[in-house]
């Protein structure tokens, strides 16, 4: 894996009419429950202002709506993983089990590592882990104008099925190991506008390199082939951080010329979402795929709604369960893939799914 499941840097709104320098701490950071809307500009029309620079004005309300991200904060209790026990919250992807786990202290915010369930071409999605040693760190705190630090570390992923071509051979496994030599500093305060409003900011750059290494195991000869794909990467990100929002406003990675390649900004100020419990609800869906009419039961668990959602992750509708059952009529749904999440009592998530509609 070139590139971590999700290196994202973590942080109550006001329109500030004039810019102030402010401090960041541990309880900038979002907490469980709480949902992120983020948009992508492949396009921006933004500048990222200068260096070493204090009272500076950004104005990037021409950001425009992209590819939309959503990210879910949860407590550690409500995903265990073995793999991780220093983590103290978790932050969940799209509606994919891909996670990033963390660690929210006095001294930082700290990525100690990542999962997913990935499908390498072969149909069927292998489980890979990432491990950060030591964890990466993604901001000190407290962190205002002048915060520094480096921090150099290696992630290591352990063998995972992958079977696939590559190069002639077929790859059995994979496994992999990234060198990361990592720098930030807070190099300005000021103001910053965008499409959700004004607010008072600090600004992080980040300048970040990786030399990747990854093994394959051929089936052929049954034995790793060490260093099979080998390759660097130097990337610059600047990050403007403001009080009690719970994450990054603005996020803008540079090309290699020094120009502004993309730019994610938050859409909505974090909400407080759905824990998520995935218990042992039993859930039959029928017919998949579905034409004119959708068959959701429930067996095992006391349900209150089924939410569904479009390829996009946009909600769809809410449906109340009565008898454990639920009868939707897809007739107006056009050919797709859809999605479901059951919901308990206190707005819990007893499970999720997927179903089709062809017609």
């Amino acid at each position: 894996m070139k590139k971590p499941l999700l290196a994202i840097p973590l942080f109550c709104f006001g329109i500030l009419s004039a810019s102030a320098q402010i401090t960041i701490t541990t309880a900038d950071v979002a907490t469980a429950s709480k949902i992120i809307y983020q948009e992508t500009d492949t396009l921006p029309a933004v500048s990222v202002g200068t260096a070493l620079a204090t009272s500076q004005t950004w104005n990037m309300s021409a950001l425009k709506p992209g590819t939309k991200d959503t990210l879910s904060f949860l407590n550690a209790n409500w995903v265990p993983n073995a793999t991780f026990p220093t983590a103290n919250l978790v932050m969940k992807q799209g509606y994919q089990n891909n996670y990033s786990y963390l660690t929210n202290s006095s001294t930082g915010l700290f990525i100690v590592g990542n999962t997913a369930n990935v499908d390498f071409g072969s149909g069927t999605p292998a489980p890979v882990v990432q491990i950060n040693s030591p964890a990466e760190e993604l901001m000190i705190f407290p962190a205002t104008y002048n915060s520094s630090f480096t921090n150099n570390y290696i992630q290591t992923t352990p063998p995972f099925y992958i079977n696939t071509n590559f190069g002639g051979y077929q790859v059995d496994s994979a496994r992999g190991k990234s060198e990361v030599q990592k720098t930030l500093i807070v190099d300005a305060w000021g103001s910053l506008t965008t499409p959700l409003g004004t607010f008072n900011v600090i600004r992080s750059k980040e300048i970040k390199v990786t030399h990747d290494t990854l093994d394959g195991l051929i089936q052929l000869f049954g034995t790793w082939y060490d260093g099979a794909v080998k390759s660097a990467d130097s990337t610059v990100t600047y990050t403007w951080w403001a009080n009690g929002v719970g994450f990054p406003l603005v996020t803008a990675t540079m090309d290699s010329t020094g120009a502004v390649k993309s730019v994610q900004w938050l859409v909505v100020l974090p909400a407080t979402g759905i824990n998520e419990v995935l218990s042992s609800a039993n859930v039959n869906v029928f017919p998949n795929p579905a034409e004119n009419q959708l068959n959701i039961t429930i067996e095992g668990s006391k349900t209150e709604s089924v939410q569904l959602f479009d390829v996009t992750g946009r909600l769809i509708n809410t449906y109340a369960v009565e008898n454990n059952n639920v009868l939707i009529n897809t007739t107006a749904f056009a050919n797709g893939i859809y999605s479901y999440s059951i919901i308990g009592k206190e707005n819990v998530i007893l499970n999720r799914g997927k179903f089709t509609i062809a017609k």
